[in-house]
Formats: C-alpha cells, sequence, structure tokens
C-alpha cells in the first residue's frame, strides 16, 4: 500500500488557513480549513479532488475555516455529474464496438475462468458461493452516486443548512457528521474505537475546548424553548394544500433527540439528495399562488405550454396556472437559532495493521492452487492440493502496525492546555504507528514554550508547522499573477505587481544569534510526507515553489513591450494637448478596480465577480463580492491602504444569489468590522439587531455598512450570524425591490419603508450621509429569480450602472440612462449567441448595445467565460441596435399606492437623469443621437453616444482604472493582443511536450494501433471465411454442372429453396468481404 499527505496550502493573502489531502491512491480525503480560494489553488496547482468524498474540518466552525466549502460541494457534484455521464457514455460506446464474435468468446472465456475457479476452491475446502467470482469482479457493474461525507464541530450543519436558498445539486448526497459530546467514543481497556472507519483508514477526532473559556458569549438568539419542525416551516406550499405536513421527504433521523438538529439535517438532505423535479408542474388557483413566481398556461387550440404573466395593476383573474412546486428545502423559512462555539476540531488518522507481502514461492512449495491465492491473502484458511491446512501466516510475510498522523488545530495559546492533556497521547492503540503531526496553529502559538516543550516530547515523530506568522506570503494563484505582471510592464498605471513575498519570517535564535532547532519543519505549498510504505518527505512535484517574476518579465516578447511603448506616447500626447483633460466627465478621480472578472467558478486566470468604486468625497462601494475578494484586495493594498479602504467602504451591492456573487461577503463584512470597530469579542454589540429596536436614524449615528441586496441575501446573512459574530450587528441590511417608475426603488429595513427620495426631507439626509449616495435605482434582469441591475448616482453628478448578470434589459437601460460609466457583462463571445440566450447572460455585442441605447460614456466589460481564460474575442463586433428578449421580468409586488404615500415624484432634484414617476414612460429605449424624453429632468442627458463615440475597456482582475482614464486603455489594445497570441501559442508549445501529455499521446496512439490490429484481424478472418464458403459452393456447382444432372439426381422442391437460401446469404458475405460475388455461378448452377 502506498498513501502520502500533501499539503495544499497554507497561510497567505489568498487562502486563510491550511488543508492537505491524504491520497491512498483508490481514495483522497481533505483535511483541514476548507477556506476561501482552496477550490482555486487546487485548480492551480492541478491538484484532483475528483476521487475525494470524506473531508474533516479542523477548528472552529467559523468563515474562515468553512468560507470553501459551499464552492467545494457544488463543483465536487458537477464533477461527479459529469464523470457518471462520461462513464455511462464510454460503457456504450465500447458495447456498440464489441462484435457479436467478440461478446461470445468473453462470455464463453469467462465461463471457463469461473468453472476452474469453483472447481481450485472445492478442492481447497472453501465454498466458491462465498468468494467473490469472475462474474461479480469482471462483469457488469452498476455505478453508485457517490457520497460526500463532511466531519466537522459544533455549526456544521447549521452553517450548510443557512445555503439552502442557493445551494441546491441532485448529483451527490452530503451527510455532514458534526461533532458531539454525546458521540463521543469512550475509552476503554488500551484504548477508545475510532470514531469513524472506512477500508482505508481509522479516525479518532480530537474535540478541544480553550481552557479559558468562561461560557458561550451571548447572542440574544437562544430559543426559550424547544419547538416543533412545523414551527418553523412558515412558507405556504404553492399548492392547494397549503400546509408544512404535506412537505414529503424520506429522512428519518438517527438517535437525534434534538428537534432543532432533526430539522437541520432535513434541510441538508433535501439541499442535495432531493426527490424534486425541475420540470414537475402542478395546477393551482392564480389568487392561491405566493408571488413571484414562474406560470405556464396551457393552449386550447395548441394544447401547448406557454409562459402567463399576471397583471400589473388591478385584482388577479379566478384562472387555473401551472407552476413549479418549490423544492422543500426552501420552504423552511427560518433556521432555529444557534450560539456560537469556541470547540476546536483536531483529528488523528491512522492506517490499518499492514499484512504482510504474499510469497509465492512458499504457495508453490506447499502445493496449494494458484487459484485460491488470493483467497490466502484475504486472510483466509485454506488447504493444498495434498489436503494440507494452509493458514495465511504460511505464505505471508509478518504484519506490521500501520503508519498514521495527526493533524492539530490551535486557534490560541488558550487550546494548548486542553490538548496536551488529551488522555489519546499516552493511548497504545491511538499512538502505535503514528508517524507525523501537522499543526495548525494561530498567531503566535508556535512559539509558546509549552508547545515546544510537547514537540521536544515526541521528537520521534515527523513536525510539520503552519502558522501566519510563520508562512511565507508566496504568490498563490501562479497563472493570474504571471498575467498581471505582464499587463503591468505594458500598462503600469492600471495593473500593479499583485503584493508578495517569497521570504520567510525570521525563526527563533539563541544568545549566539544562531537559528533554535524548534524540531519542526514549516509548511510550504505542495509538501508531501509519505506514509506508507515507510516514511519520507518527497519533493514536491513542482522545483519551483514560487512564481519566478523575472522570468515572467523576460518571457514577455519584445514585439509587444515595443507596441505598449508606442501606446504609452500616444497617451501622453493626447494628454499634452488636453483631449483627455477636455472630457467635460463628473468624477474623473472616481476609480474602479476590477477584483474578479470571471463566471460561474474561479479559474487559474480569473477570480469570480466583485468590482470596487472608489469616488473621493463620497466613499468606496462593492458592486458584488464572490469567493475570494478580500483576498484580492489583499493583494492590491498593503495593510495600511487596506485598512484605510475599508474605512472608507460605505455600502455593498449583491445583484442576486448564484454563489459566485455573494460567497465573500462575510469575510469582507468582517475585515470592515475589525477595520473600524477592533476584533469583535463575540458579544452583542450596542445597535445589534437584536436588541432594543431603534429607529433608522437613530440606528445611523454610529458608523454602519450598509449592504443593498434582495430578501434572500439578508435572511442568509441573519442566520449565519449566529454561528459567527463576524459584524451583523454593525450591518444595514437593507432589502432593495424596484418599483414601476423608474426614479426609485421599494427599500425596506426592520420593516420599516425608507429610502433616498421619500417625503420625509431628515430620513433622506440621513441616508444620504450615511451612504454618500444621492440616490440608488435597480430593475428587475432576466437572469434568475430576483436578479437586479443598480444604478448609483452622487451629487458631483457622476452616474455609475452595475448590470449584475442579465440579458440586454430595457428596464437596466431606462434607470441608467446617461450614466458616466456602465460596467456590463459579457459573458459569451457574439459566436455563443445561442448560448448566451439559454443561460441567460449577454454577448460582448449586446453589452456595448446597451451601453450606446443607455447614452454611456464609458463602458467597461467584465464577467468573462471561463472558457476564455485571457483575452475575450475582440474580432469585429456587431454594429446592429441591441434586440431584447420579451416580454422582461416584471416588478411584480410593487404597489403605486406605497408609491404615492411614501416617495416623493414630484421634486427631482436638477441633474438627475431619471425618469419622474408616476409619468407616462416609454416603452422603447431612447434612439441613437436622441435625447430623452419629455418626461425627463431639467437637466437632460446627452445624446446617445454612437461606437466611435463610446469607450471601452477589457477587464481584467486587478485593473485599477481613473474614469479619466478609460479612453486611453484602447491604445493599448494591440500590444495586447499580441501578448496573448503569442502566450496562447507557447502555451500549446508546452502543453504538448508536457510529459503528461506525451504519455497521453503514447497511450492513446497504442489503444488506435490496439484497435486497429484487432479490427484488421476479424476482417482477415471473415475474409476467409467468406471466401472459402464462396469457393467450396463454387467447385461444388461447377462439379454438378460438368456431370450432368443424371449423375447427381434431381433436386426436390425443399433441397432447391434450401440452396437458394444458403447462395443469397454465401454471396452477402462475400460481398461484405469485399470479394467478387458468385452469383453468375450460381444462377448456371440453378439451372
Amino acid at each position: 500500500m502506498h498513501s502520502y499527505i500533501q499539503l495544499l496550502s497554507t497561510p497567505t493573502a489568498d487562502t486563510a488557513g491550511t488543508a492537505m489531502i491524504l491520497d491512498v491512491g483508490k481514495q483522497r480525503y481533505l483535511f483541514g480549513n476548507i477556506h476561501e480560494g482552496l477550490q482555486r489553488a487546487c485548480i492551480q496547482r492541478n491538484s484532483k479532488l475528483s476521487k475525494t468524498t470524506e473531508v474533516f474540518i479542523t477548528g472552529t466552525t467559523e468563515w474562515k475555516n468553512v468560507g470553501g466549502l459551499f464552492g467545494l460541494i457544488l463543483t465536487l457534484a458537477d464533477a461527479n455529474a459529469a464523470s457518471s455521464m462520461s462513464e455511462a457514455e464510454t460503457a456504450r460506446q465500447r458495447k456498440d464496438a464489441e462484435n457479436p464474435e467478440q461478446l461470445a468468446a468473453k462470455s464463453e472465456k469467462l465461463a471457463k475462468v469461473e468453472a476452474d475457479r469453483k472447481q481450485a476452491l472445492l478442492e481447497a475446502g472453501l465454498n466458491p458461493d462465498e468468494q467473490v467470482g469472475a462474474t461479480e469482479k469482471y462483469g457488469k457493474h452498476q455505478p453508485t452516486l457517490p457520497t460526500l461525507t463532511v466531519h466537522g464541530g459544533e455549526n456544521l450543519t447549521h452553517t450548510v443548512a443557512t445555503g439552502r436558498r442557493f445551494i441546491f445539486r441532485k448529483g451527490m448526497p452530503v451527510d455532514i457528521i458534526e461533532h458531539s459530546e454525546a458521540r463521543q467514543s469512550e475509552l476503554t481497556g488500551d484504548g477508545r474505537e475510532p470514531d469513524w472507519m472506512d477500508d482505508s483508514i481509522q479516525v479518532w477526532k480530537l474535540p478541544i475546548q480553550p481552557s479559558l473559556e468562561s461560557g458561550a458569549p451571548e447572542t440574544g438568539l437562544e430559543s426559550p424553548r424547544k419547538r416543533s419542525f412545523d414551527e418553523f416551516v412558515g412558507v405556504d406550499l404553492p399548492s392547494p394544500r397549503n400546509d408544512a405536513a404535506s412537505v414529503e421527504h424520506s429522512y428519518t433521523p438517527a438517535n437525534l433527540k434534538d428537534k432543532d438538529q432533526e430539522m437541520r439535517q432535513f434541510v441538508v438532505t433535501e439541499m442535495f439528495n432531493s426527490q424534486w423535479r425541475l420540470d414537475a408542474l402542478f395546477e393551482i388557483s392564480l389568487r392561491d399562488l405566493n408571488m413571484p413566481a414562474m406560470l405556464w398556461i396551457r393552449n386550447k387550440e395548441s394544447n401547448k405550454l406557454e409562459r402567463y404573466y399576471p397583471p400589473e395593476d388591478g385584482p388577479l383573474p379566478d384562472i387555473k396556472v401551472l407552476a413549479r412546486r418549490p423544492w422543500p428545502g426552501a420552504l423552511v423559512e427560518k433556521l432555529p437559532p444557534t450560539k456560537p462555539s469556541k470547540l476546536a476540531m483536531s483529528y488523528i488518522v491512522r492506517h490499518y495493521p499492514q499484512k504482510g507481502k504474499f510469497v509465492p514461492q512458499k504457495a508453490k512449495s506447499l502445493n496449494v492452487h494458484h487459484l485460491v491465492w488470493s483467497a490466502l491473502q484475504k486472510g483466509t484458511t485454506v488447504k493444498s492440493r495434498d489436503g494440507v491446512t494452509v493458514t495465511p501466516d504460511m505464505v505471508l510475510e509478518p504484519t506490521r502496525i500501520g503508519g498514521g498522523f495527526a493533524i492539530v488545530d490551535l486557534p490560541t495559546k488558550d487550546y494548548l492546555p486542553s490538548l496536551i492533556t488529551r488522555p489519546e497521547w499516552n493511548t497504545s492503540r491511538v499512538m502505535d504507528g503514528l508517524q507525523a503531526i501537522v499543526w495548525n496553529l494561530g498567531p503566535g502559538v508556535a512559539r509558546d514554550p509549552a508547545l515546544q516543550a510537547f514537540i521536544q516530547q515526541h521528537s520521534g515523530l515527523k513536525h510539520v508547522v503552519s502558522a501566519p506568522d510563520l508562512s511565507t506570503n508566496y504568490i498563490v494563484f501562479d497563472s493570474s499573477a504571471a498575467l498581471v505582471i505582464r499587463l503591468n510592464q505594458i500598462d503600469s498605471q492600471r495593473y500593479q505587481i499583485p503584493i508578495h513575498s517569497n521570504i520567510s519570517p525570521v525563526q527563533p535564535s539563541d544568545d549566539s544569534g544562531e537559528t533554535k532547532n524548534l524540531g519542526y519543519v514549516e509548511a510550504t505549498r505542495d509538501f508531501r510526507l509519505q506514509l506508507e510504505p515507510q516514511l519520507q518527505t518527497q519533493e514536491p512535484p513542482t522545483k519551483q515553489p514560487f512564481l519566478d517574476t523575472r522570468k515572467v518579465l523576460e518571457l514577455t516578447p519584445k514585439g509587444v513591450l515595443e507596441l505598449a511603448e508606442q501606446a504609452r506616447d500616444d497617451v501622453a500626447a493626447d494628454r499634452l494637448i488636453e483631449k483627455l483633460t477636455g472630457q467635460n466627465l463628473p468624477s474623473q478621480d472616481a476609480e474602479v478596480i476590477c477584483l474578479g472578472t470571471g463566471s460561474s467558478a474561479p479559474s487559474k486566470y480569473r477570480n469570480v465577480s466583485a468590482t470596487l468604486l472608489r469616488v473621493p468625497g463620497c466613499g468606496s462601494y462593492l458592486f458584488d463580492c464572490g469567493e475570494g475578494t478580500l483576498g484580492q484586495l489583499r493583494r492590491l493594498y498593503n495593510p495600511t491602504e487596506l485598512e484605510g479602504v475599508l474605512r472608507d467602504l460605505k455600502a455593498i451591492w449583491i445583484s442576486h444569489m448564484h454563489a459566485d456573487h455573494h460567497l465573500g461577503t462575510t469575510s469582507v463584512i468582517k475585515a470592515w468590522r475589525e477595520a473600524n470597530y477592533g476584533l469583535s469579542d463575540g458579544r452583542v454589540e450596542p445597535g445589534s439587531p437584536r436588541e432594543t429596536p431603534m429607529s433608522f436614524v437613530e440606528a445611523v449615528q454610529e458608523k454602519k455598512l450598509f449592504l443593498f441586496a434582495g430578501e434572500q441575501m439578508i435572511r442568509w446573512l441573519a442566520e449565519y450570524s449566529s454561528v459567527e459574530a463576524y459584524g451583523y450587528d454593525k450591518l444595514i441590511a437593507i432589502k432593495t425591490h424596484p418599483s414601476k417608475a423608474h426614479s426609485f426603488s421599494y427599500m425596506e429595513w426592520r420593516g420599516a419603508q425608507l429610502g433616498f427620495r421619500t417625503y420625509d426631507p431628515i430620513m433622506n439626509k440621513a441616508m444620504s450621509e450615511a451612504t454618500g449616495i444621492k440616490n440608488l435605482v435597480s430593475c428587475f434582469v432576466d437572469h434568475c429569480q430576483g436578479a437586479q441591475a443598480v444604478t448609483v448616482r452622487f451629487h458631483t453628478g457622476f452616474g455609475f450602472s452595475y448590470s449584475g448578470d442579465c440579458r440586454p434589459s430595457e428596464a437596466f437601460i431606462r434607470i441608467g440612462w446617461g450614466s458616466t460609466v456602465l460596467v456590463h457583462e459579457a459573458t459569451f463571445d457574439d459566436e455563443m449567441q445561442d448560448d448566451a440566450k439559454a443561460k441567460k447572460h449577454s454577448t460582448m455585442s449586446e453589452a456595448i448595445g446597451v451601453a450606446s441605447a443607455m447614452g454611456a460614456k464609458r463602458l467597461i466589460l467584465t464577467h468573462f467565460s471561463q472558457r476564455y481564460q485571457k483575452l475575450p474575442n475582440l474580432g469585429a463586433l456587431d454594429d446592429t441596435e441591441v434586440k431584447f428578449d420579451d416580454p422582461e421580468p416584471s416588478v411584480d409586488g410593487a404597489k403605486d399606492t406605497d408609491a404615492t404615500q411614501i416617495f416623493d415624484e414630484t421634486n427631482p432634484s436638477p441633474g438627475d437623469y431619471d425618469r419622474v414617476a408616476g409619468q407616462d414612460i416609454s416603452t422603447t429605449p431612447p434612439a441613437k443621437g436622441r435625447t430623452s424624453p419629455s418626461t425627463s429632468l431639467d437637466n437632460s442627458p446627452p445624446p446617445s453616444p454612437t461606437k466611435h463615440e463610446l469607450k471601452i475597456a477589457i477587464a481584467f482582475d486587478f485593473l485599477r482604472v481613473r474614469v479619466g482614464d478609460i479612453a486611453s486603455m484602447e491604445k493599448f489594445t494591440p500590444s495586447l493582443q499580441l501578448l496573448f497570441e503569442m502566450l496562447e501559442r507557447r502555451e500549446k508549445e508546452e502543453a504538448y511536450h508536457n510529459p503528461g501529455e506525451v504519455a497521453r499521446r503514447k497511450k492513446e496512439e497504442q489503444k488506435q494501433e490496439k484497435r486497429e490490429a484487432q479490427e484488421k484481424l476479424i476482417k482477415e478472418k471473415q475474409e476467409a471465411k467468406a471466401l472459402k464458403k464462396a469457393s467450396l459452393r463454387k467447385l461444388r456447382w461447377n462439379t454438378a454442372d460438368n456431370k450432368g444432372n443424371s449423375d447427381i439426381g434431381a433436386p426436390d422442391s425443399t433441397q432447391v429453396v434450401s440452396e437458394v437460401t444458403h447462395v443469397d446469404r454465401t454471396e452477402a458475405v462475400v460481398e461484405e468481404a469485399g470479394l467478387q460475388s458468385p452469383r453468375p455461378v450460381m444462377e448456371h448452377a440453378a439451372k
């Protein structure tokens, strides 16, 4: 058996913790912190997680340790689904390729092997039916659905269940095994039994509490009593029977006394193993349905289903409609509350005792049949051919103790006493064979004397230490950084080299200045330790542990640098003649920072969606916040600068609930809280929404971070706040809902309506002063349920529009009319128009069309498909006007009465380009070269720019561009195109000569040669057989023709029919073999 552990990550700006993989050949196990960025780090290092079915999370249950779990589950589920489809397709192709003769020969061979096996087992005194036979081993195999099991500490189930509103997969069931003291194995005899085991490893859990624990901090969220499951299902089922009892599920809790935990387990089960179907519709009265919802009706004439859109005004008609039944997990309106836990999980992992190697010579000398050797290897006693009993120890080398390791997670020094006094360290059942300890430590723990003494006490073990104060802040995402470094060579004003360091922190030294031998080695990326068959430190797969930035700079083609130099000269000339300074744009010093420009999932070159806007004199604003956003900020700003950015951050906008747009929000909020209020002690802060209610004006007297999002996002953050005090108490979470008028949006906070343009001047002033924003308007867009685009306007006259994910939208054009900058998604190239429509995204030309119709001055394209790893196709773009998919999402639930009572529609400020609410609004966007309709306000926006006037920028990660400099970026397009052409060519050459690729091609060539040889052999056999039959038939007929009918006798009618049938078959075989047809000879013989 061969096994090894390999580190996947250590603490850096990109990766907050330590994770590693245990590889035993047939399976992989993931241990450590499942932090944000882990999935992307694995992609960068080509570390495959496809065989992973067990995840063991160390440390406490908080976002820095579990923030990457949702993305990991989604990726593994999709990979397993694709793998299952691939396996089924491969099996089908293999079956189609096999001809009947091959199948018959294989079956015959299999039957003979099975018969010989049974006979040998009977002679050895074994029951053949109890042993694995050739049919079961080599016959048909029905693949089972893989299950991902996640092990961790308290609140892990609750954390996963909070994602029910945006996580749903059916490709892989997920089981959560959350530690409970009641389930802890007891020490018996020489040691307790493992807490978990499978065919390869045994695992002992080490739950550790801090010694200074004085009880969990009060959060104000504890339930005063245990409540039933039905009490928490507060959402009505969209069916004639509106009661929670109608939710059907197959999950049956086993030995769970806590009803709250039972409900959480139910939610997780339904998230990943539901019987819900997307295409299942049910009939319901429109008036009984909870809106919004996607509806259909059946056309009475064509009997086909058609989308139905209910009227926006007036009462709903009394008709029957068809709707999808919500999946059961989403019907749980809220989870039962919990409280933060300081319990930190660690693990001891052991292999089973390793059986000695089988010695064939001993088995032969004992006259044991070779077909029963496998039974001896499995530990079964057999009889030799001489009738002598043979035991396994007679043919196997001595059994040895299985190796193992421990992974210990200590967040602070307070956990050391509890760890050191654990009984497992003195238990032979657990410790025998242990070879190494991997330490995942918090700041300052590694230098604690108590830990150093413990390491010296167990000096016989290999100690590997990973800690933030010992780890190197190396670049994790080499491909992305290398791209940014080359972009910096081309345009250093817009791209800066990511902040990093390849120098290890200074290690402790003694009085003489010599570095102390602390008995451990520092954890590094790709560190690999072999456990079986013997302990051995292995060289990492890559010889270069860090990105060689100097080599990256040297490999940039000279032609690219020459074009870049020419572009810089052109930009300087433009500035000299004041072409750029005369742009007449508001807030030209405002800066747009692209932190993530990819779609769907992180890749080597692009992170997922996040855009930071910094407006001098107003504040900083984050638009979407995908996983890893905080890491991108740490690479862009040094600690002092980052603290200033976070202090200046006023608001976060989340466009929709797809995971690639919001999974980094919790980390950013926590960092904002620490920058403004210091580290949290986990207690409820004054002004928390869990304390005494206060008005909005009172709440914003203290500095708060605003979050504008849909209701589902706010509910998720609120539910997770009971797991960790990450700063929710300092958050003003405002639910936004578009109005039918396009000059304002409905906003709600703690049940109260508020906004920027209400009849309450005190409210308007408080909103504006707290956020630095003059007005914020959103609209629904066509992408997913609740997806919104937004336009933010400032007192300087600067307007910023952000599309999120969507198809081209007329409503978005209206609310963003005259924007200074538009950031629009361009997921697909123009050649993939059908894919864009099917997946509800936009192409590059469509995004440009929206910007032109909107009258935007500047356009930044982002959110590119990850299939375009570097530069999108900048070929000829479509000049036609943008076309819209009809109809667009409606603003269901908006009420005109609310607008007249709450919002001031008649007193817009000069310079505000929003339409006036309550007036007739044209349903068509303004045409090119025309001003807005008569309903526009005092200062009408300029005409829509032509394509030549519209300045366009292509975004890459780490782009930092001033609004006034966007126009100059097009100067660098030729150098960028040449750069990526050369890089792509070089990458293909390197991939072609890569040893792995060479081996793969050689293997494919060998398979192809083998297939061709088999096909040639089969064809030759068929030709020979057909030729032999044809020759014999021809000889027989010629002989009959020469001798006459008198010699052979006249055939009867039955014989003639048989001969003719046989002639037809023979002719078919001969023709199929490519030989000349014997039909003339046969016809002559028939006469």
